[in-house]
């Protein structure tokens, strides 16, 4: 008797510091195939809706525990979620690494702005639209950490996207998207400045010696979401 062979579940994440746009990301891919059959976990949707209050101290702590317990409910049980994180604590790349240790196919996605200032001033302006509050202190910290861990999460993902959503007013532009650890396509040149480091720890760990590599098929079978 031929076995069929197991479907992989699928992991999407949809990272970046704060105030970075990944709320426009995530919008996108909740209309697009990859999502199909993945359940979303989202802690500010869950303070908000389960705990009343996203801007309750207490309720961010309680609706961000939920959000880690059904995370690792659906690792335990190989089911396909997707989730919305600043990446800037160790733990998280660390469940990356184990949903990929676990077989899941895993899709990074990554947007940032080219200066926490950025990020800060829509916060600000999202607290006045009636959406979470951020403290600036912690925007600014976790701008770099998320970055530098953006490096490996890009890396270690079986498909992962990079986006620069520094211009107000505009759709975040997709920058380049990387295949197993390579470069497949660049689509914006130069490279702004926060995004070449995710390169350059790209080519550390797929050709130290050289530069990126960038694949030269013209084949696009996998672009991101329009």
């Amino acid at each position: 008797m031929i076995k069929t062979p197991l479907r992989r579940p699928t992991l999407v994440v949809i990272a970046g510091p704060n105030g970075s746009g990944k709320t426009s990301i995530t919008e996108a891919l909740l209309r697009h195939h990859w999502l199909a059959g993945c359940r979303y976990i989202n802690p500010d949707l869950l303070a908000r809706d389960v705990f009343g209050d996203w801007n309750s101290s207490e309720a961010v702590l309680r609706a961000a525990e939920l959000a880690e317990r059904e995370r690792e409910e659906c690792l335990a049980h190989r089911r396909s979620f997707a989730f919305e994180t600043v990446l800037s604590a160790p733990d998280k790349l660390a469940f990356l690494g184990r949903a990929k240790a676990a077989g899941f196919f895993l899709r990074v996605f990554f947007v940032c702005t080219a200066h926490p200032s950025i990020n800060a001033a829509r916060v600000a302006q999202r607290v006045m639209e009636g959406g979470h509050d951020v403290p600036i202190s912690k925007i600014v910290a976790r701008y770099t950490k998320s970055v530098v861990q953006a490096a490996a999460a890009v890396a270690m993902a079986d498909r992962a996207y990079v986006f620069d959503n520094s211009r107000d007013g505009e759709e975040p532009r997709l920058l380049f998207r990387v295949r197993e650890g390579v470069v497949e396509k660049v689509y914006v040149r130069p490279v702004p400045e926060w995004a070449q480091s995710i390169l350059a720890g790209l080519s550390a760990q797929v050709a130290p010696t050289l530069a990126v590599t960038v694949a030269r098929s013209g084949n696009d079978d996998d672009p991101g979401p329009s």
